[in-house]
């Protein structure tokens, strides 16, 4: 895994160990749109990683560092998610009718597998599923299946 470089600042130490994945889709009509997000001071929002549809890795926050991607979630108990895991989004509009590409599930599959050999057996989950009633993403997504990633 070789990421490009896109570093955000909407991050803080990371106090506890990582033990979870969180899978997003972005929302935003291209990779320049979210990574400018991102690399906004004002938006926020981070992730670790974002996966462009052609592929790209794009790294916006180290792993070390805690970003900013699951706001208001809990996961088994632990109310501070972003504090437990890292951040994995899918350049996507989320809208129902934009699949992933195979370059993107290829990617994603690729970071887990490095992170795993970092970190141990690390959960994989989705945005949805730490916030469920407050996001959907990305299990809107046309081809994304969860347990491609687990």
């Amino acid at each position: 895994m070789n990421p490009a470089l896109k570093l955000s600042p909407n991050h803080n130490a990371r106090k506890q160990d990582i033990t979870l994945v969180v899978l997003h889709a972005d929302a935003a009509p291209t990779e320049a749109s979210c990574l400018s997000w991102v690399q906004s001071s004002q938006s926020k929002v981070s992730y670790h990683i974002l996966i462009g549809r052609d592929g790209t890795i794009y790294r916006c926050v180290p792993d070390g560092r805690r970003a900013w991607h699951a706001g208001k979630a809990e996961w088994k108990g632990e109310k501070d998610v972003n504090g437990i895991s890292l951040g994995l989004a899918f350049s996507n509009m989320n809208d129902g009718k934009e699949p992933l590409t195979e370059a993107q599930k290829t990617a994603a599959k690729q970071v887990i597998a490095a992170w795993r050999k970092l970190y141990g057996a690390i959960a994989v989950t989705t945005h949805a599923q730490v916030s469920p009633g407050r996001k959907n993403d990305p299990e809107l997504v046309p081809g994304f299946a969860l347990a491609d990633y687990v």
